[in-house]
């Protein structure tokens, strides 16, 4: 055990003491910070108001009523220019160069058909932006409405009152009874967590690849070898870069909950008013939510990490490494798809069998826990199910690369690999 301990060691201090590991670490927390203060900042900073010609070309009272009500939106300056419909293809080119030059933001064609038709055309520099298309879209399909009920004898204000907004709040239902997490939060919370999740053991899994193919490649591993056997320096390194992740995770835990914590402060810093830090709602993270994701992260780790290291002790090269690690990384970005589908339906059939494959189960399982009440004996059964594969997988793991580290030239088969395991 002490020489295992003396890898674990030098694994940990060699990582901790990069500018790397230094530089990732601050990084966490900013990007933590951006995406608290981003969503309150956005909230209280206007856009720029965009420039808008709007063709009238026969609408009549609609053209002026889409001008008022485009100008009170406070995203649009609309200049109003008439004119004629067997002009319209000279008109459409006159604008298109203005907006070419930037003159103009865009131009807005309506005609006398558009009230039968409903076909309005925007024509603009900036077609992307969500926020000022739904602007767009609402105000005319509003002003087109009224300009009907009008021709129609029927008063506007009756049916608006009748269409007035209606809010929905989400909010999700635990075994503790109802809570004051809404659908949004709750959705931020699963995605962060599994995206969180598949971050780490990708990276510090590859990171335990190329400590074992580096040193291959300078024959260090040769001197190890000749002082402790290969599963005791397969597990140190596993656990030692382990101990990097964890303890780099639990720097942006304790992080992170100072910033959420302590939000409104930090958002005082930024001129934020407080009903903008009250607009946004952030997911609560619970005690529970925190000891699955840490039971998940240390046995999707030691499973993936154990899978790394095959590779890294099979091949040669890093181009070697880079193929040969494929099949691994496929695993992954299944699971991260997979989440999708935990994070829309939590209960679904998907989720729950992707939940318990042990390959999958280390980023789906925390994703389902984050956005829902999962059956205790289906957890259970999933860290079970994880324990016992992940056993499995180190101890066919050490196997391999007793062999494959001290194995040079060509790159071995599958069916090597598995001869190894069967025979070593």
């Amino acid at each position: 055990m002490h020489k295992v301990w003396a890898v674990v060691r030098r694994e940990f201090l060699e990582r901790v003491r990069t500018k790397w590991f230094l530089i990732s670490t601050i990084l966490g927390p900013l990007f933590l910070i951006a995406i608290s203060i981003l969503p309150s900042l956005l909230a209280t900073k206007a856009g720029r108001v965009n420039r808008v010609v709007l063709v009238d070309e026969g609408a009549g009272s609609l053209a002026q009523r889409l001008r008022t009500q485009l100008g009170r939106s406070g995203r649009f300056s609309i200049v109003v220019l008439a004119a004629l419909p067997e002009r319209h293809d000279a008109t459409i080119d006159s604008l298109t160069g203005q907006v070419r030059l930037q003159a103009i933001d865009g131009f807005l064609l309506v005609s006398g058909a558009t009230m039968e038709a409903g076909m309005v055309e925007y024509r603009g520099r900036n077609v992307s932006s969500l926020r000022d298309m739904a602007v767009l879209e609402s105000t005319v399909r509003q002003s087109v409405v009224v300009e009907r009920l009008n021709r129609r004898g029927i008063d506007p204000a009756v049916v608006q009152e009748a269409q007035a907004r209606i809010d929905l709040r989400t909010f999700r239902i635990t075994r503790r009874g109802a809570t004051g997490e809404s659908g949004e939060a709750t959705f931020f919370l699963g995605y962060t967590v599994g995206l969180i999740l598949y971050m780490i053991i990708l990276l510090y899994g590859m990171n335990v690849m190329r400590s074992v193919l580096e040193e291959k490649q300078t024959r260090i591993i040769e001197v190890l070898v000749s002082s402790l056997r290969p599963f005791q320096l397969m597990l140190g390194k596993v656990i030692g870069v382990g101990g990097v992740g964890l303890f780099q995770f639990s720097i942006w835990s304790v992080v992170g909950y100072g910033i959420v914590h302590y939000r409104r402060q930090i958002l005082s810093w930024f001129h934020v008013s407080a009903e903008a830090v009250n607009a946004v709602h952030l997911p609560a993270v619970g005690g529970s939510l925190v000891a699955v994701a840490g039971a998940y992260f240390l046995l999707g780790y030691l499973l993936y990490s154990a899978l790394f290291a095959v590779v890294g002790a099979s091949v040669n090269t890093d181009s070697e490494a880079q193929q040969a690690q494929q099949p691994v990384m496929m695993l992954l970005v299944f699971s991260l798809i997979t989440s999708f589908a935990a994070l829309s339906d939590p209960g679904g059939q998907l989720a729950v069998m992707t939940s318990l494959v042990p390959f999958s189960a280390p980023i789906i399982m925390p994703v389902r826990v984050a956005t829902s009440d999962v059956p205790q004996q289906q957890l259970a059964l999933s860290l079970a199910i994880m324990a016992v594969t992940s056993l499995v997988v180190v101890w066919g793991a050490a196997r391999i690369y007793r062999i494959g580290i001290l194995m040079y030239g060509k790159r071995p088969s599958m069916r090597e690999l598995w001869r190894w395991a069967r025979q070593s």
